[in-house]
């Protein structure tokens, strides 16, 4: 006699039929419920559906893993070593490039022997080193380029170079524009950026201003103010200082005002005059220095001094 089970019953049934641990009257129940029913039998059919092999699938997720490592690392790298490129470049710019600086404003000794130059100085107490130092020729004249950077092992604060022409014979040598050995003599950096800054017409007052810095006048007297007489000549060109002088000083450095005036007139072309006005206790005072004045001064034409760089340090070294 057959028996008739109903879809609920067969459904908990067949994990049990499935691993064989039904009997034979409930297996031939199952079987003939499931001839007869397609939901049961389609429940059947998966559960003996054999399992899917996991390893694959671990397999493809264990390489993803390793292509994710593998681009991590692979940035990773690729940001290290440009780190390193950049930390190289920078290193080169600091300590092998350097900063190109005005050779006259160092320590420096120059001696020219025909086509010969010999340069040496040092940077002692800058807490620099020289990096490099380059050479340009140009008809006769050499200008030498030098680069500090922090001083190391490698960069020393001391140098000693030796350059020959290929042209012929040295003529002169500037170091960034500024003239710095003519005439087989060294030029201070005073009478070489006078050179270099050498005026035609006082009523230039930012090319005056240089001629101020070169002179060093903020540093001599302190503040001041600048005021030009250009409406007819002689031109001139006044000085008003700030601060007021003792008059135990005035004497001394109404000698300092006639010096620094006669290099004012011989770099300003047209330039008649310089006055000084300041202050002393006493009410306002003028020193007033003409060109005939500064010429007698230097025992020559104020103006021709400014011919050369050499001629600008036979000044200085006339009037101060």
């Amino acid at each position: 006699m057959s028996v008739s089970l109903k879809c609920e019953i067969v459904k908990d049934l067949l994990p049990s039929y499935v691993d064989g641990q039904t009997g034979d009257v409930t297996n031939r129940a199952v079987e003939e419920h499931v001839s007869g029913c397609p939901d049961c039998a389609e429940a059947l059919r998966r559960m003996q559906e054999p399992e899917r092999d996991p390893v694959p699938q671990k397999q493809e997720i264990d390489y993803l893993k390793k292509i994710r490592r593998s681009k991590r690392r692979a940035v990773w790298l690729a940001a290290a070593a440009t780190l390193m490129i950049l930390l190289a470049a920078l290193c080169l710019r600091v300590f092998v490039y350097g900063n190109g600086t005005d050779l006259s404003a160092h320590d420096v000794s120059i001696q020219v022997t025909d086509d010969v130059l010999q340069v040496s100085g040092s940077l002692a107490g800058s807490g620099e080193g020289v990096a490099r130092v380059t050479f340009a020729e140009k008809d006769g004249v050499i200008d030498i380029r030098l680069f500090t950077a922090p001083a190391t092992p490698f960069n020393r604060g001391s140098f000693s170079k030796v350059y020959t022409a290929r042209t012929g014979p040295i003529r002169a040598v500037t170091s960034g524009g500024i003239v710095i050995w003519e005439n087989g003599g060294m030029i201070s950096r005073v009478a070489g950026r006078l050179y270099a800054a050498k005026n035609p017409y006082v009523g230039d007052m930012p090319a005056n201003q240089v001629i101020a810095n070169a002179i060093g006048i903020s540093e001599r007297y302190g503040t001041y103010q600048n005021e030009l007489h250009t409406a007819e000549e002689p031109y001139g060109w006044v000085i008003l200082l700030d601060d007021s002088i003792e008059p135990a000083q005035e004497a001394k450095i109404r000698q300092r005002m006639r010096s620094d005036a006669c290099l004012m007139l011989a770099a300003v072309d047209n330039l008649g005059y310089v006055t000084w006005r300041y202050e002393n206790g006493s009410g306002r005072q003028e020193y007033t220095v003409t060109e005939k004045e500064a010429s007698q001064t230097a025992g020559a034409d104020i103006k021709s001094f400014a011919g050369s760089a050499s001629g600008m340090q036979q000044l200085v070294d006339a009037v101060r």
